[in-house]
């Protein structure tokens, strides 16, 4: 008899430890009703707790809930009570998923994960706005995995994730996700270009081609995939090739700068490129001022096409300066060599507008305003403009706390 009465106190004792903790489920759902997040979330972590209600799906539905509301808060008293509320919700709904093995909660599960992938995407959305990019992806990522529990194949989100991933300079994870969009046969344009450059930032020129080549089957008329397609070639080298392209898209879009300072910068590469002869390198030179004019024209604030066209000069009155002085250690003609000079320095002084011109476009915690500020330096060296010169002395020592004579750029 004592026996049975042990058993029977040990079974009405579980009894009400079971009812206690469906008590924590319903004020933890209470909470949640009337807006209390601090008290629902410690009710439902007490349940979780315990072992006969952390075996329930519901439990972690509710837990999943709480903390969907949580991330949606705007109150700041809610900001610090869960690091990442919805991974952690995340988390949570795969365990219901796997602990309703009976589907008594199929419907339930299906509309809180809904629920839930609408949550990340808008998280990333607003990442992606505050340029937390990496932040962004992940989101987005989750978005479409959440999706797919509930039969939809959100490609528009995944491209979302590479796009935001190839941003933040994650290219790896980025072109694993581009293949997995292209996989499913997704309509965007950039994916092409974005898997052909990033092949080709891997130094695969024949799988940035391939990717190019199905961009351009698919899009023949897309200016991007065009643009793409020559910078493959601009930076494998193969100038004419980049050349006939360019010469594609201009025709195409006349008026898009960016195409005429490509244009540019391809001719400017073979005007430098000794594989070409002479006559080809001048007539590069000269194309190259001109397309650089033009995308300026176009772009009245264009920064690199203001800064190239004038580095171009001065690197051409280099090439010259260097050339008199070699043919002045020869044949020591001096009057040859004056002459020369004053071609010289003409080449340096075209440079000057655009050089000052940058100069004026750019922030002194520019990555690139060094760089700017000690070609301007130079310039006025080389041409002998001292109060120039001094005038750029003197922002340099503030800068930089120093003098640097140094040559080139």
């Amino acid at each position: 008899m004592k026996k049975i009465a042990l058993l029977l106190i040990l079974s009405i004792f579980a009894v009400e430890m079971v009812n206690a903790q469906r008590g924590e489920v319903r004020r933890a759902n209470r909470n949640l009703n009337r807006g209390n997040l601090e008290e629902a979330l410690q009710h439902v972590q007490n349940a979780l707790g315990n072992e006969s209600t952390m075996s329930d799906p519901e439990t972690h539905i509710l837990n999943a809930q709480i903390l969907m509301e949580i991330a949606g808060s705007e109150d700041p008293q809610h900001a610090n009570l869960v690091n990442e509320p919805l991974i952690d919700a995340f988390e949570s709904m795969k365990k219901a998923q796997e602990l309703d093995t009976d589907n008594n909660n199929i419907l339930v599960i299906q509309q809180t994960n809904l629920m839930l992938s609408e949550y990340f995407f808008n998280a990333g959305a607003i990442k992606y706005g505050d340029n937390n990019f990496s932040q962004a992806s992940s989101y987005f990522m989750y978005s479409y995995q959440v999706s797919e529990t509930f039969g939809s194949t959100d490609t528009a989100t995944l491209y979302n994730a590479g796009l935001a991933a190839e941003i933040a300079g994650e290219t790896d994870k980025a072109f694993d996700i581009y293949l997995q969009v292209a996989e499913l046969d997704y309509d965007q344009p950039f994916l092409y270009s974005s898997l052909a450059n990033i092949s080709n930032a891997k130094e695969d020129a024949d799988a940035a081609v391939e990717w190019i080549g199905k961009g351009r089957e698919r899009y023949p008329d897309n200016l991007d995939i065009i643009f793409a397609e020559a910078n493959i070639y601009l930076t494998t080298g193969n100038i004419p090739e980049a050349r006939r392209v360019l010469e594609i898209a201009i025709d195409r879009d006349p008026d898009n700068p960016n195409l005429h300072y490509a244009f540019a910068v391809n001719y400017d590469q073979m005007s430098r490129d000794t594989l070409f002869t002479e006559d080809e390198r001048e007539f590069a030179y000269q194309e190259a001022i001109k397309a650089y004019e033009k995308a300026i024209e176009l772009k009245p604030d264009y920064f690199d096409a203001f800064y190239n066209l004038g580095a171009m000069y001065f690197n051409e009155g280099i090439r010259l300066f260097v050339e008199a002085e070699n043919e002045l250690r020869e044949d020591m003609d001096f009057r040859a060599y004056e002459e020369k000079e004053k071609k010289i320095k003409e080449v340096w002084l075209n440079a000057q507008p655009y050089l000052e011109e940058s100069f004026e476009m750019i922030d002194s915690d520019d990555q690139n305003f060094e760089v700017v500020l000690r070609s301007l330096r130079e310039l006025y060296m080389r041409t002998d403009q001292q109060d120039k010169l001094e005038e750029t002395n003197e922002i340099w020592k503030e800068r930089f706390g120093s003098l640097e004579d140094e040559e080139g750029f």
